[in-house]
C-alpha cells in the first residue's frame, strides 16, 4: 500500500486528472485527439485513478461491538471534486482487511457551508444526520454503530456500519455509503446487484434502548463501542442532531434533497436520464478499464 497522500498531493493528483478528462473530452467546440492521442489520455488517466485510490487515507471509521475490532476504510477528506465521493466513482479500492462481523457501511453527512462547491459529478451522501435502516436491524444479530469523523473541508461526515456474528444472506444486505447499487455473491455462487430501497428511521432513542444502536468516539486514540445504559458510557451525542432528515445530492456546486426511500421498487440506476446524458459521460461510463490494464501488463 502506497503512502498516504498530503492534501497537496492529493489536489495535484485530482487536477491531473480533471485535466486529462478535459483534453479526452473538450466539448462542444473543442479539438478532439487522435486515436493515438486518446489512448494514450485514457491511459494516463487511468494510472492517476489507480494512484489516487490507492492513496486514499485509510482511517478508522468505525468499530465492532463484539470483537472491539477496528473497521478501517479508504476516505477521501479533502473535497468532494475526488472521484471517491461520486455516485458513479470508477476508483478501484483495496480496502483494509475488516471485521469478520462486518457487513455494510451508510452514512450520513452534515454542510459546514452554504454549498459543496466543488462538488461537480453527482454526489450521494446521504441525509444530514445519522439514521437506521429498520430492515437491516432485523437481520440476525444485528447492530449499528455510528460515529463521527470531521473532515478536512469542515463538513461532518457520520459513518454507520452494521455488523452481525451472524449468517447473513449478502442479496439481503444494502448499497453501501455514497452508491445505488450494490452487488452479491449468493450461496450457489450466482453473482447478482440490487437496489435497497428500505425505509429509513431518524428517530434513534428506542434503538439506543434495545442496544441494537451503538455509538463510538473516533477522536479517541483507541475507539471503543459504547452503549446506552453501561456506566461510564454516557449518553450518545448522536441522537436528536439538528438537520435536514431527507437525502442530499450534491452536483455542479449545489445541493438538493431528494426523497426518502419508501421500501417502493427501485429505478435501475441510467435508465431515467440515459438518453439525457451527454456523450462523453456515457462513453466514460460504460468504458471498460480493465482493457487499459491488461495493454499495461502486456506492454
Amino acid at each position: 500500500m502506497a503512502e498516504p497522500f498530503t492534501r497537496e498531493e492529493r489536489d495535484e493528483i485530482v487536477n491531473r486528472m480533471s485535466a486529462l478528462w478535459g483534453e479526452l473530452f473538450p466539448g462542444p467546440g473543442g479539438a478532439a485527439p487522435g486515436d493515438r492521442r486518446r489512448n494514450e489520455l485514457r491511459d494516463l488517466y487511468y494510472q492517476a485513478l489507480a494512484e489516487y485510490g490507492d492513496r486514499l487515507p485509510r482511517m478508522i471509521v468505525s468499530a465492532c461491538p463484539l470483537t472491539g475490532a477496528p473497521l478501517k476504510r479508504a476516505i477521501d477528506p479533502f473535497g468532494f471534486d475526488g472521484p471517491w465521493w461520486p455516485v458513479m466513482s470508477a476508483v478501484d479500492i483495496e480496502e483494509p482487511r475488516g471485521p469478520a462481523t462486518f457487513q455494510v457501511l451508510l452514512g450520513a453527512l452534515a454542510l459546514r457551508r452554504e454549498k459543496p462547491t466543488e462538488a461537480k459529478d453527482a454526489v450521494k451522501p446521504g441525509p444530514e444526520v445519522p439514521f437506521v435502516v429498520p430492515a437491516l436491524l432485523a437481520l440476525p444479530g444485528m447492530i449499528a454503530v455510528v460515529g463521527q469523523l470531521t473532515l478536512e473541508t469542515g463538513d461532518t461526515a457520520y459513518p454507520i456500519a452494521y455488523f452481525s456474528d451472524q449468517e447473513i444472506a449478502p442479496q439481503q444486505l444494502h448499497q453501501p455509503w455514497l452508491r445505488d447499487e450494490f452487488w452479491f455473491t449468493d450461496a450457489d455462487g450466482n453473482e447478482g446487484w440490487s437496489i435497497a430501497t428500505d425505509p429509513w428511521d431518524f428517530e434513534l432513542g428506542p434503538y439506543l434502548e434495545t442496544g441494537q444502536l451503538r455509538w463510538v468516539l473516533l477522536d479517541e486514540p483507541a475507539p471503543r463501542v459504547r452503549r446506552h445504559g453501561v456506566e461510564g458510557d454516557g449518553p450518545c451525542p448522536f441522537a436528536d442532531l439538528p438537520g435536514e432528515r431527507l437525502p442530499q445530492v450534491f452536483v455542479d456546486g449545489e445541493r438538493e434533497f431528494l426523497a426518502l426511500p419508501d421500501g417502493g421498487p427501485a429505478v435501475p440506476f441510467g435508465e431515467p436520464d440515459d438518453e439525457e446524458m451527454p456523450d462523453d459521460e456515457r462513453e466514460f461510463a460504460n468504458f471498460d478499464f480493465s482493457k487499459l490494464e491488461d495493454e499495461e501488463k502486456s506492454s
